[in-house]
C-alpha cells in the first residue's frame, strides 16, 4: 500500500533523485533531522473528526455490511498480533488506536508484500526501512519482523507527529511522505489536514478510510474482547531452522512461514524471536506452561544432558523432559528442545 518515503511525488518532481533510490533516502533522513522532536501535552490522543464529509462517506461505507464483515474479519484476523502492537505504541507515547493503522496498511498480515516492493505489517520499503534500522538483506528482512517494524514504525510516526504537531498531517505524511505535505502546506498556507488540496488520491483517502476504521472497531469492541489466540514468541537460543522450531511446537510449517517471513532462508540466527498464533500451537504442555512466562528454543550441537540444559536456563529438567516428551535424560545433537522459563525466574 503507502509507502513512508514521499517517492512518487520525487521522482516526478525531482527527477535527478530518480535513478538512485538512496539518495532519496539519505535527503529525507536530512530534512527530518532539521527538526527537533518533542510531543506536543496531546499527542497520546486521537480526534476523531465526526464533522468532516470525506470522514463520514468511509463511515458510511463501512455501514454496508459486506464492507463491515471484510473490516471486522481483518481485524479478527490481526487479533493475535494486536496486543503486541499496543504495548509498543503506548510505551513509545504514542495513541493506541494508531495500531490500527496496520489494518490500513496490510489488513493486519505480517507477510503481505505491495506490487511496489513494500512489505510487512506497516509495508515499509527496503530505503526506508534501512534508515529506520531494520536489516533487509539476502538473509533476515526485518520489515517482516511483527516486533522490530512496528518499533520502527512507531518512532517513525513519532517524528511526523514532532514535525506536524497534528496526527492528522502525521498520518497523511506516513501515507505521502513528509516532503509532500510540508509542500502543500507551504503552498497553500493551511495547518490541517482537512483543508489541502491536490493530494495524491490514494492519500486523500487514506487519513479519513483511517479514523472511520478506528471509529467502527472501537465501536464494535472487537479488540477489547479477551482471546485465546495470543501471538506467543518464542526466543531462539542456538541457530537453527524454522522447519526445527514448527516441529518442536508442532504448528504447520506453512504458519511459522507467514508469521515469521524475516527469515528469508528458513534460518533463525541465535537471538532472534519467532512469532507463533498460540491457536496453532500442538505442544499443548508449551500451551499450559507459557502464560507469563519466555519460551526457548534449543538445538544441541552434541548430545547433552537434561541437567545440563537445564541449569544453562534456570529450569527444572523434569519440566524440560515433560515439555518435550523425552523418554531419555539426555537431548541428542540437532534435536530442538522446547525450554519454558516464568518471567520471575523460576521453571
Amino acid at each position: 500500500m503507502r509507502k513512508l518515503l514521499p517517492l512518487l511525488f520525487l521522482l516526478v518532481a525531482a527527477p535527478s533523485y530518480g535513478a538512485n533510490l538512496d539518495s532519496v533516502v539519505q535527503r529525507e533522513a536530512r530534512e527530518l533531522s532539521l527538526f527537533s522532536f518533542s510531543f506536543h501535552p496531546d499527542s497520546t490522543f486521537l480526534n476523531i473528526p465526526w464533522d468532516k464529509p470525506s470522514f463520514q462517506f468511509w463511515l458510511s461505507y463501512y455501514k454496508n455490511r459486506w464492507n463491515r464483515v471484510k473490516l471486522l474479519s481483518q481485524v479478527d484476523s490481526f487479533k493475535p498480533i494486536y496486543p503486541i502492537v499496543r504495548k509498543i505504541f503506548k510505551r513509545e507515547g504514542l495513541p493506541e488506536g494508531l495500531a490500527l493503522l496496520a489494518i490500513i496498511e496490510s489488513g493486519g498480515d505480517p507477510a503481505v508484500v505491495s506490487r511496489a516492493g513494500a512489505a510487512g505489517l506497516w509495508q515499509l520499503m527496503p530505503g526506508t526501512a534501512r534508515r529506520l534500522g531494520l536489516k533487509v538483506n539476502w538473509f533476515i528482512d526485518e520489515r517482516f519482523d511483527i516486533v522490530k517494524s512496528t518499533v520502527a514504525a512507531a518512532r517513525y510516526l513519532k517524528e511526523l507527529y514532532s514535525i506536524f504537531g497534528r496526527w492528522d498531517l502525521a498520518i497523511a505524511a506516513y501515507n505521502a511522505g513528509p516532503g509532500t505535505i510540508k509542500s502543500r502546506i507551504k503552498k497553500l498556507g493551511v495547518d490541517q489536514f482537512w483543508d489541502m488540496t491536490k493530494l495524491p488520491d490514494e492519500t486523500l483517502e487514506y487519513v479519513p478510510k483511517f479514523f472511520a476504521v478506528l471509529s467502527v472497531v472501537e465501536a464494535s469492541n472487537v479488540l477489547k474482547k479477551n482471546s485465546k489466540n495470543r501471538l506467543i514468541v518464542v526466543k531462539v537460543a542456538s541457530r537453527t531452522s524454522l522447519y526445527r522450531v514448527a516441529k518442536a511446537l508442532r504448528v504447520p510449517y506453512s504458519t511459522v512461514k507467514r508469521f515469521n517471513r524475516q527469515f528469508k532462508r528458513g534460518i533463525v540466527p541465535r537471538g532472534y524471536s519467532v512469532y507463533l498464533p498460540a491457536s496453532s500451537v500442538g505442544n499443548y504442555a508449551v500451551l499450559h506452561y507459557a502464560k507469563n512466562s519466555k519460551v526457548y528454543v534449543y538445538v544441541p550441537v552434541r548430545k547433552e544432558k537434561l541437567t545440563t540444559i537445564a541449569r544453562r536456563f534456570g529450569v527444572s529438567p523434569e519440566q524440560i523432559k515433560r515439555i518435550n516428551r523425552l523418554r531419555y535424560n539426555v537431548a541428542f545433537r540437532g534435536q530442538p528442545i522446547v525450554i519454558v522459563k516464568r518471567k520471575d525466574g523460576n521453571s
